[in-house]
């Protein structure tokens, strides 16, 4: 089976508190992650982070596959299951435009119909809009299969359902860091203007499209808060690269008065706080 990239099990933890707690999984293109949280402790049990794409020639649904079979601490029966999908193909629609039979025309013209997959939709919490959003089929049958009583909802959703209207910003970029890719959502006198995912191979890609959005959107660099989560540090090239251009970052941190078990301590307090933040809001 494949090994975690990240684990941080309690392993004092009574079985009681683990399944007494809230699962909550994120599924990607190339990453699989979970989460513990007991809401009754107000406590973080623990996480784990598989990367699906690590063995050349293993299909990435076979190693979620392996990983939902083997994984010991997800052949447990949980309190509440929760499935959030961190695929690209999202379209946000202001309520008032919305109908689901746009849900197929409106992703096929921005992404295309080269990829069928299966198409979902759902109102963000708190903002008037939907997402419609395209999801592999074969993730969403395994997910099914393993979590029958499971809610599903897109990354994009419940990131934002986190954020209240009237404290998002005048110039915000808030960007999310994983190893290949960022998340930012954009936010322009407390309105969002775009939610969107990136790729990336340097750092110089990153400060590029961050530079891009902020001509885009008519923001200074110089003053635009860049409020950053995920896997980024100060002595990172990453980091290094966007001191040279943004003045004003802080991190993000989990909210509110949730406490973390001890494993969490040994890493900073934002590099998990997109997921852990997530299973605060569901």
């Amino acid at each position: 089976m494949l090994k975690a990239t990240f684990d941080i099990v309690p392993g004092n933890a009574r079985q009681e508190e683990i399944q007494n707690s809230l699962l909550l999984m994120e599924v990607g293109e190339k990453v699989f992650s979970y989460v513990l949280y007991n809401k009754q402790q107000q406590r973080f049990m623990g996480m784990r982070q598989y990367n699906l794409d690590f063995l050349p020639g293993k299909p990435v649904m076979e190693a979620l596959q392996e990983v939902l079979a083997g994984d010991e601490l997800l052949q447990l029966t949980y309190r509440e299951a929760f499935v959030i999908y961190h695929y690209t193909d999202s379209n946000l629609l202001p309520e008032k435009f919305y109908h689901i039979e746009l849900n197929k025309p409106v992703t096929e013209l921005v992404f295309g119909n080269a990829h069928k997959g299966l198409l979902l939709s759902e109102k963000i919490p708190g903002w008037n809009a939907y997402n419609i959003y395209r999801i592999p089929r074969e993730a969403h049958a395994l997910m099914q299969q393993k979590f029958a009583a499971g809610k599903y909802w897109h990354y994009y959703t419940i990131m934002l359902s986190g954020i209240e209207k009237d404290h998002s910003g005048d110039a915000v970029l808030k960007v999310v860091v994983a190893s290949d890719r960022i998340v930012v959502a954009v936010f322009k006198k407390n309105a969002l203007q775009l939610i969107q995912t990136y790729g990336y191979d340097t750092p110089d890609d990153v400060s590029y499209q961050l530079l891009a959005l902020c001509d885009r959107f008519d923001f200074s660099n110089e003053t635009v808060l860049l409020r950053i989560s995920g896997l980024l540090d100060e002595q990172s090239i990453l980091y290094q690269e966007l001191f040279k251009y943004f003045l004003v970052m802080e991190w993000e941190g989990v909210q509110g008065a949730a406490r973390v078990h001890d494993g969490f301590e040994e890493y900073p307090g934002h590099y998990f706080s997109p997921l852990l933040n997530m299973a605060l809001c569901v």
